[in-house]
């Protein structure tokens, strides 16, 4: 059977968010926005010009670059199911952010045009999601296999950048950061299109109905005529380039890339993702989901540095945030089994 005929299968798994799970209550779904909204008012009435329109900008500016980076471990975490340490997962994800970054601003100071610094950087960034694809389909956990890619990309990206920062100035990444189309900033622009494109083919095609087949039950996936492992290393691939381009969308907001960024912004990527099963009713992570969860970060980040609380305490509030989505999703697997 063709993985086509399987895909218009009425019997095929649907996609999470169109699926209500049995004794769920309706209202969770709604629970993740309350909660932004809830943080946002607390900001707005403590921290001094939290409303202010540049400060809204640089929030927004800062969302983009983690929903991003993030929308790529959504799509690892969907095709690879979300056991944290069976299925999908990606720790190399603030790392090739972080290295690509810095190739395309080293590219950029050599004089390389723009087009061709964006596209050598994206080609090294989805040979690092191939690597880790390929040695995942061969076996090995992914926990371990990104775990290692990580920490080879840090390393490399010391190496390469003298562990110093590169300054860089460039037309568009000028435009990225502070230029805007209908008052729209040019990142959040950005963001816009790549959510869209994710939602239209996970939401609305063949290929993102076999996604989530293949991460619910990847062997019956399998009897019905699919690949898991095709699916599985083209996720990393995706989860690759989406970090390439925060990357080069971190890099112009800061004007420079910053060898230790990968490392500083994973907290971010996984939080992001991993809240997302709080805009969802069956508690999964989704798309539309990590869109948010990438504000809610973007605006504790912000909120915390406008109260002057310091670094190590926002670390502990985002690291306690983890533990306990990952403790909600352990949860419901065991009530789902």
């Amino acid at each position: 059977m063709s993985s086509s005929a399987v895909a218009a299968d009425p019997v095929a798994i649907p996609a999470p968010e169109r699926v209500k799970r049995r004794g769920t209550p309706a209202w969770i779904g709604g629970v993740g926005y309350l909660i932004v909204l809830a943080e946002i008012v607390l900001f707005a009435l403590t921290a001094p010009g939290f409303l202010a329109p540049s400060n809204l900008v640089t929030m927004l500016t800062q969302a983009a670059v983690y929903a991003i980076a993030a929308f790529g471990l959504t799509i690892v975490v969907i095709v690879g199911g979300d056991d944290v340490t069976r299925g999908g997962i990606d720790l190399s994800i603030g790392a090739t952010l972080g290295f690509t970054g810095a190739i395309v601003a080293l590219l950029l100071q050599q004089g390389i045009p723009f087009a061709a610094a964006v596209g050598i950087g994206l080609l090294l960034a989805a040979t690092a999601g191939a690597i880790n694809g390929a040695v995942i389909v061969a076996g090995v956990r992914p926990l371990l296999v990104t775990l290692a890619t990580m920490s080879a990309l840090l390393s490399l990206t010391i190496v390469i950048t003298d562990n110093v920062k590169v300054a860089v100035s460039d037309d568009a990444l000028i435009w990225l950061r502070d230029g805007s189309l209908f008052g729209v900033p040019g990142s959040v622009l950005l963001l816009l299109v790549i959510f869209a494109v994710i939602v239209v083919v996970i939401g609305r095609t063949r290929l993102g109905v076999n996604a989530y087949a293949v991460g619910q039950n990847p062997l019956a996936a399998k009897i019905a005529g699919l690949s898991p492992g095709r699916y599985v290393f083209g996720s990393y691939i995706v989860a690759g380039v989406l970090a390439g381009i925060a990357g080069i969308a971190m890099t112009g907001r800061l004007s420079a890339a910053l060898p230790g960024i990968g490392e500083q912004v994973l907290i971010d990527i996984l939080l992001a993702s991993f809240m997302s099963i709080a805009f969802s009713r069956r508690l999964v992570v989704t798309v539309s989901g990590t869109l948010f969860s990438a504000v809610f970060v973007a605006v504790l980040n912000n909120g915390f540095v406008s109260l002057g609380v310091e670094s190590q305490w926002v670390g502990i509030t985002k690291g306690a945030l983890i533990l306990v989505v990952l403790a909600v999703a352990a949860v419901r697997e065991r009530k789902g089994r």
